[in-house]
Formats: structure tokens, sequence, C-alpha cells
């Protein structure tokens, strides 16, 4: 709620950052549960920020479809299913993004309609920068296909996204491999540094005993002898630690 009254004070300027960080802020805390016990005031919340969305809207530039996909998803939290999916569609058509694209994957993918869902897939994954919403979307368009087998869950894809999401999960199955076995590699040399601190320890301490027994009850002698016990096993653990890079 501290976010929502940050970003409702920020909106003044009505710009299209603005918009959709109040549009956002609203989303999150409807999402949280905080207009659950307060639904007038989420309404309100929602409202006003669908207007800021408006009042950005014409100035948007390419941003627009964002913004309108953002005003149907609070429509969609305001518990207006009809006008928000709607606003996704004319979100959608004003220029294929992430958060509409996604919105009606999912909602053909409920109706069991693959035919409506591949060629939104085809159309927002190549408009999304990063490969891990890439992959993620990819996912989500595979799942939402309802197909049996893998070539029915690609069907939409292109030969080009085919061979690059082939390639990329290939990359990271092999950065996955290389990773795990330098972790296997690290353990090893840990159990073996630990190994050699015990022996280390062990003969401090039988030289300890050594040197005690060779005091003959000389108090002396014998507190010297567990400073330099110490001062062994001070060492051993230095040169563990100087081994694994602590």
């Amino acid at each position: 709620m501290q976010r929502v009254r940050t970003a409702k004070e920020e909106a003044r300027i009505p710009g299209a950052r603005q918009a959709q960080e109040y549009a956002s802020a609203v989303h999150e805390a409807y999402k949280a549960g905080d207009y659950r016990k307060r639904a007038e005031l989420g309404a309100t919340n929602a409202s006003d920020a669908i207007s800021v969305i408006d009042r950005a809207i014409p100035t948007a530039g390419v941003d627009a479809p964002t913004l309108v996909a953002w005003r149907a998803t609070l429509l969609l939290d305001s518990g207006k299913p009809r006008d928000a999916y709607a606003e996704y569609h004319r979100s959608f058509e004003m220029g294929p993004n992430e958060i509409a694209g996604k919105a009606l994957i999912e909602a053909y993918g409920q109706q069991n309609r693959p035919d409506l869902v591949g060629p939104v897939c085809a159309k927002t994954v190549p408009v999304l920068h990063n490969d891990d919403d890439k992959l993620a979307m990819i996912a989500t368009c595979r799942k939402n296909m309802n197909a049996l087998s893998p070539e029915g869950e690609m069907a939409w894809m292109s030969p080009e996204l085919v061979t690059w999401y082939q390639a990329e999960n290939e990359r990271r199955l092999g950065a996955q491999v290389e990773a795990n076995n330098a972790r296997i590699e690290r353990q090893k040399q840990e159990q073996h540094v630990v190994r050699d601190m015990e022996q280390c320890a062990a003969n401090c301490k039988r030289e300890g005993l050594y040197c005690q027994n060779r005091c003959r009850h000389d108090n002396a002698c014998e507190n010297r002898c567990v400073e330099i016990n110490h001062a062994c096993l001070d060492r051993c653990e230095s040169e563990a630690h100087d081994k694994l890079g602590r």
C-alpha cells in the first residue's frame, strides 16, 4: 500500500512510466490481498490508475499497447473480465506485447483453442528481448496448446524460432552440466582439504601429548605445550582456509 501511495503521488506526471508503475502497484496490492477487506478502496485506486493510463496513452507511442494491457489487468482485478479481455484484444491488436499475449494465451488454453493460442504465441515471442522471458513464454505456449506430442506443442513455432530454441536449451544444458561438474570437483577438493586438516590436527594432538609427557608434571612446561598445540591447530586451520580460498 505504501508503494501504491508513492506511485499515485508520482503519477501526477502522467507519463507512460509513471502510469505503468501506478498500475503495477495497484495490481500487486490486489494480489497481496490488501483490498480483500477494502473493496471500495481497491475499486477507487484501480479507477484512478486507469484514468492515469488513459491520460498517458495519447503520448505513449510504442508503449501504448502495453499501457492498454495494464488497463485490462486492472479491469480484471476489479472483477470485470468481459471488459478486461476486450481490452487485452485491443492491446494486442495495437501491437503484440507480453502482458496481453500471456493473458490471451492462457485464456485460449482454458477454452482448448490451440488454433487461437498458436497465432498469439507466434506474434508474442519475437517481441520479447530477454532470453529468459522468451523461454518462459514458449513454455506457457506449449502448455496451453494442450497437445499430446512435443511436435503439437511447437506447431506454431517458425523454423528459425525452433532452431534458436533448441540451441538455447542445448547451451543452457551444457552450462548446467559444466556447473554441476565444477560443483562436484569443488566438493572433492573441499573433502580432501578437510581430511588433510583432520590429519594435521591429529598430528598436533599427538605432538602435544608427547610434549606434555616430557614435562613430568611441570606446570609451566605443560602450559607451553598447550600453547604450542593451539598454535599448531591454528596453522592447520589457516592452511585449510588458504587452500579453499577463504
